[in-house]
């Protein structure tokens, strides 16, 4: 019987050029950290505010970390995807092992398996957003997240601050990742500054050089990913506070040491195919960022919050309708008017008022548009 074990990769000595040798990777494993997890889950969720029915797409999930957080936080309707057939093994075998409801499949964020308007959320996190060579391949992506979300569903990216990264990457470094193995690591852009190159190599103390990679991540700025949401067609562009990554392997943070947080709204009409027989149903909600002067303490709290939840998961559930659910006040007059050639049936529970004031009642506003 023939050997196949794996053949001990050949050194390759110094090189000239980092980006002649170039096959994308990703370093996220420095944060790999069960607090870190809780930490960015922490932060997303209150970025999104989804209910425990939102069905949450996570398109580069890698072993599923954030996923399997969401899911022990009692989200039910949480799904996972990856290229890496060795991730997502990784993945479904935490699943298995804690009895979790997250769904996790192999597959290609640029040709995402699912329907039109299936998903309320998509989180591309973990800053594994922008390890393509071509740039087209992550406009791709965006676009394929604009088609899986419901009409004003919401994305939210999570990627390596390109401006920061330029003027402050680390040339040289090494560190100890275990007793036995020693990662060096040397960067630099690529002749059009449009990447960040890293070279790893590591080296077990007994068997010498293991691994030998490349790989790079394309540097968006704030302008830049702004100009590529706007381009696919995103809408209400917001950035929230950078990640600082506070982590244990605290000796070279790489590519994860400081990462912006846009989230941005997918304003589109139903498709027609998926809501065909149905009947599309608008719902009018309080816009709960607001103040809200009719409320004991003014603004809305958990058990408002909780209400809104259960009242979204009751309608979801009957059949033959399709709920688009408005609450953001600031476009609200907007979205109507764009989305009513499609609506059916407009079902006003805003009970505050109009930008929560009960002197403007949003059923005119419906009158006005016909």
């Amino acid at each position: 019987m023939k050997n196949h074990r794996r053949r001990k990769p050949k050194p390759l000595g110094q090189v000239e050029r980092l980006e002649s040798y170039l096959n994308l990777k990703t370093d996220a494993d420095v944060v790999c950290d069960e607090r870190i997890t809780k930490e960015e889950v922490d932060l997303f969720l209150n970025i999104l505010k989804p209910d425990k029915e939102s069905r949450i797409l996570d398109p580069c999930c890698g072993q599923g970390r954030h996923s399997l957080e969401m899911a022990r936080r009692g989200f039910v309707n949480v799904e996972g995807l990856d290229r890496s057939r060795y991730l997502i093994r990784k993945a479904k075998a935490k699943t298995k092992e804690e009895n979790l409801p997250v769904r996790f499949r192999e597959g290609d964020a640029r040709n995402l398996p699912y329907p039109s308007d299936t998903f309320d959320f998509v989180m591309i996190v973990g800053n594994s957003f922008g390890y393509f060579d071509n740039p087209n391949d992550d406009v791709r992506i965006l676009r394929e997240v604009f088609r899986v979300l419901k009409p004003y569903g919401k994305v939210l990216l999570d990627l390596a601050d390109g401006d920061y990264l330029s003027k402050n990457y680390q040339k040289m470094s090494w560190e100890w990742i275990d007793k036995k193995r020693l990662v060096c690591r040397e960067r630099e852009l690529s002749s059009d500054k449009t990447l960040l190159i890293s070279r790893e190599i590591i080296i077990h103390v007994e068997k010498g050089v293991i691994a030998d990679r490349f790989y790079a991540e394309r540097l968006y700025t704030r302008e830049l990913i702004r100009k590529v949401l706007e381009e696919v067609g995103f809408t209400e562009i917001t950035f929230h506070t950078e990640i600082l990554t506070n982590s244990q392997r605290n000796q070279d943070l790489g590519m994860m040491e400081r990462r912006i947080v846009v989230s941005a709204i997918a304003k589109k009409e139903p498709s027609r195919r998926e809501v065909k027989g149905k009947k599309t149903v608008v719902v009018l909600l309080g816009d709960s960022s607001k103040p809200d002067p009719v409320k004991p303490y003014g603004i809305f709290d958990e058990d408002d919050i909780g209400v809104i939840a259960e009242l979204k998961k009751a309608l979801r559930g009957l059949k033959g309708y399709e709920f688009i659910f408005l609450e953001n006040h600031d476009s609200l007059i907007q979205t109507l008017e764009k989305l009513k050639a499609k609506t059916d049936i407009v079902f006003n529970l805003c009970d505050e008022g109009f930008q929560n004031d009960i002197q403007v009642h949003p059923p005119l506003s419906c009158h006005m548009l016909r």
